[in-house]
């Protein structure tokens, strides 16, 4: 079976970095400590998928990076949860920014800020249609009621730049998306993307048994974020 990588280049960010939605460069190295988001997809007879997920390579997470992560796992997760036949993207999306507003000031992030601030720290929607285009298509309106057969993309993400206002310095330059592929069934849904780990713990287990516990220092040495 043959993928074809060619709808998009992948999104590959470490550090700070993680924080621009669409970088591009992809030229620096990875440090100790960093996260690397990496978005990435492929075509498979003139269909097309789009899945992100950010990770450690350290093979451990900050106490910061894993509050946020936690915080987008359970958005990603209840969201999920929302797709059935009868709602839209609109309506997943209006909960997403409820869900993400409170949790966001229950660990000091905004809690005094408007509308226009969170927007500066998540200014995607929640997701878009999957087809034969990664946001198949533009023609359709978000308010459409979804219908069993349908493929959408559930994609919870928080950006903050370094020197953020309104957020601790401890979660500044930290960037994070989690982005599966929901299929819309009779019943609800079925998740495409559901074998790909996305627990801290599996995570981390996978990085620190690879290679039988390469250690980060070897690792970071001889490896730069350059994956276009």
């Amino acid at each position: 079976m043959h993928y074809l990588f060619r709808r998009f280049n992948p999104v590959v960010g470490g550090g700070s970095n993680a924080a621009i939605i669409h970088y591009s460069r992809n030229d620096q190295k990875i440090k100790d400590g960093d996260l690397v988001l990496m978005d990435v997809g492929c075509e498979l007879h003139g269909y097309v998928s789009d899945l992100t997920r950010t990770w450690a390579p350290c093979g451990s997470f900050s106490s910061a990076q894993e509050e946020l992560y936690d915080l987008i796992l359970r958005t990603n997760k209840e969201c999920i949860e929302l797709c059935r036949p009868g709602t839209s993207i609109r309506q997943i999306h209006n909960d997403s920014v409820s869900m993400m507003r409170k949790r966001l000031a229950e660990i000091g992030i905004l809690e005094n800020s408007g509308s226009n601030s969170y927007h500066q720290l998540n200014p995607t929607s929640i997701g878009h249609y999957l087809g034969m285009d990664v946001h198949d298509s533009s023609a359709m309106s978000y308010d459409r009621p979804l219908k069993p057969g349908v493929v959408i993309t559930i994609e919870p993400g928080v950006y903050i730049p370094p020197n953020s206002e309104d957020v601790p310095e401890r979660y500044q330059g930290i960037g994070i998306r989690i982005e599966d592929e929901v299929l819309i069934t009779e019943t609800g849904y079925e998740v495409l993307t559901g074998s790909m780990p996305k627990e801290v713990k599996h995570m981390e287990s996978l990085l620190n048994n690879y290679s039988g516990g390469m250690a980060m220092e070897s690792w970071s040495n001889n490896t730069e974020a350059a994956f276009r």
